[in-house]
């Protein structure tokens, strides 16, 4: 929207700068000559600041997402400058690694409520950016992940005696919890690490 308010102030300030010329060779007045050397300065300033929205800088880490007027591209834009549509919007989503953290009460095998402190990495999928923004949104970590996560943790405990939750079969508990939940976000878009 900048695009075109910049580009309105252009041609206003353009129209303003040949009134003032063409006032200034018929009448002399120097007024006229100063208000058409600001007149030009806008419209040159102007002009230039709607050229720049043109481009748009996608930080390292991050695929933009190109919504113009609702609607997504499939295609994503990758980290640099890239040019755009100066009316589309772009959403900036990252793919880093990120953290999710539960505290959870969980059951265990004799049906005692076991208080765990768990984490997992994770990143979005570059290739379904597009997808994961169309059909859940920017905050597709607690929309997505954070519900499966504890699903698939409670389950997973639920076939454990609770001393496994401490001894060398947490191995295990991790590696099943992990391929769970890939098996689970992986189509939506999400990479367990």
């Amino acid at each position: 929207m900048l695009f075109i308010f910049f580009i309105i102030v252009a041609i206003v300030a353009f129209i303003t700068w040949q009134n003032a010329r063409s006032k200034f060779a018929k009448d002399g007045n120097k007024i006229y000559q100063g208000g058409a050397g600001i007149s030009l300065l806008i419209t040159v300033i102007a002009a230039l600041l709607a050229i720049v929205q043109i481009f748009t800088v996608i930080p390292a880490g991050n695929v933009g997402v190109i919504d113009f007027l609702g609607n997504v591209s499939d295609l994503t834009l990758k980290a640099g400058v890239n040019f755009v549509n100066p009316l589309a919007r772009v959403v900036k989503m990252s793919i880093k690694t990120q953290e999710i953290k539960e505290r959870m009460e969980v059951p265990s095998k004799e049906g005692l409520a076991v208080g765990l402190e768990i984490s997992a990495l994770f990143h979005l999928n570059p290739d379904k950016a597009a997808e994961v923004y169309k059909t859940v949104g920017e905050n597709y970590v607690a929309i997505i992940l954070e519900p499966q996560f504890r699903s698939v943790t409670r389950g997973v405990t639920a076939g454990y005696e609770a001393k496994a939750l401490y001894t060398s079969e947490r191995e295990v508990l991790a590696q099943q919890i992990t391929a769970g939940l890939q098996n689970l976000v992986a189509p939506r878009g999400i990479t367990i690490e």
